[in-house]
This record gives structure tokens, C-alpha cells and sequence, in this order.
């Protein structure tokens, strides 16, 4: 039986969900690929020695490598990941319309 997944709050929770599936050094290496992303204003030392992550940031971990072994999305959960896939198609169809454009 399947458990729902309704929040993730830090990155050792994140880690111990994937890693069954995911080898630890590139679960890391992703997760400080997002926070660089998400979080440019912070300095990098700042970054990476966070403990908490935000739930877009989990977002975008779940979207990169699907949800975790035996586990189903929240539906609030996967209400925020459908709003985040839409918000890539929609900068996905921006960047090629402005490229055709050009």
C-alpha cells in the first residue's frame, strides 16, 4: 500500500525518501542545483548550508525525478506540481515563440 506524501521540510527528509532509488551524491548534487536557482540572493555558503527547503523547492526535485517509491503526491501536493509543470510549458512556449520571432 502506497503512503501519501504530504510535505517534505528539509533536505535529510528528502534525501531518506530517494534514496532507495537515487545514489546519495547526486541527490545532493540536485538539491543545491535547485536551491541556486530559487535562492540567487543568498551567498552560496549560506545555500548549501541550509537544512530547510521550501515545498516549490521539493516541487522542483519531484519534477526532475518523479515522486518517491511507495509513495502518492498529496493532493495539495500534487496540485502545486501540476501548477509548476504548466509554469515550464508556459516559459518553454514563451522562449520559442520569442525565438521564432527573432
Amino acid at each position: 500500500m502506497l503512503k501519501t506524501l504530504h510535505y517534505i521540510r528539509d533536505k535529510k527528509e528528502l534525501q531518506a525518501l530517494y534514496l532507495s532509488q537515487i545514489p546519495e551524491l547526486y541527490i545532493r548534487k540536485e538539491i543545491n542545483e535547485i536551491l541556486k536557482e530559487t535562492r540567487k540572493s543568498i551567498p552560496a555558503g549560506m545555500r548549501m548550508n541550509a537544512k530547510n527547503i521550501s515545498t516549490q523547492e521539493v516541487i522542483m526535485f519531484i519534477e526532475k525525478n518523479g515522486t518517491p517509491d511507495g509513495y502518492i503526491l498529496s493532493d495539495e501536493l500534487k496540485i502545486k506540481l501540476n501548477d509548476y509543470r504548466e509554469l515550464l510549458s508556459s516559459k518553454k512556449l514563451f522562449k520559442k515563440r520569442y525565438k521564432d520571432v527573432t
